[in-house]
């Protein structure tokens, strides 16, 4: 990903989310400038068109970060890869861009030393990453301040986890 695909990205992120989710271009540049190794963009073979996008980076056990919110750093050490948007447009769905930007962070994560990995899912996604090994993260297991971080990632959001590889 580079700093010239953000435009593309809020493209995307407007197709493939409700309304109150979308972040800024600003989000997406400070994930970029603390982990440019981590975020990735797929891209239509015969152009430049966007297909879909991946940005993630090295996070703590911790709960997740808050929705839309400015990192000043990247905790350390780090131990899960959190997967923070993961989006494909619509015309793409259903020809592996997701599975193809999933894949190539986690080598890179694993690269980078990283043994778990996070995210948080909307609920129209849980059966999705249920499906590739997540499983969800309950406020019953000693993260108490969950559910109030989940709450700005929309009705039903769940905190997921699962160990590498994927």
């Amino acid at each position: 990903m580079l700093a010239s695909d953000v435009d593309g990205i809020l493209d995307a992120q407007t197709l493939a989310y409700p309304d109150f989710l979308p972040e800024s271009a600003e989000f997406f540049l400070n994930r970029l400038q603390l982990a440019p190794d981590h975020c990735w963009v797929a891209c239509a073979p015969d152009s430049s068109t966007l297909l879909g996008y991946l940005v993630s980076y090295p996070w703590d056990a911790g709960l997740p970060p808050s929705l839309g919110v400015a990192l000043t750093a990247l905790p350390s050490p780090a131990k899960h890869w959190f997967v923070h948007d993961c989006a494909v447009v619509p015309r793409a769905q259903g020809h592996g861009v997701a599975q193809s930007l999933l894949q190539t962070g986690a080598a890179r994560a694993m690269q980078s030393g990283l043994r778990r990995a996070s995210l948080v899912s909307l609920q129209s996604a849980v059966g999705y990453w249920l499906r590739h090994g997540y499983r969800p993260v309950s406020a019953m297991d000693g993260m108490r301040d969950l559910a109030d971080k989940l709450a700005g990632y929309g009705p039903d959001a769940r905190y997921m986890t699962r160990d590498f590889p994927l």
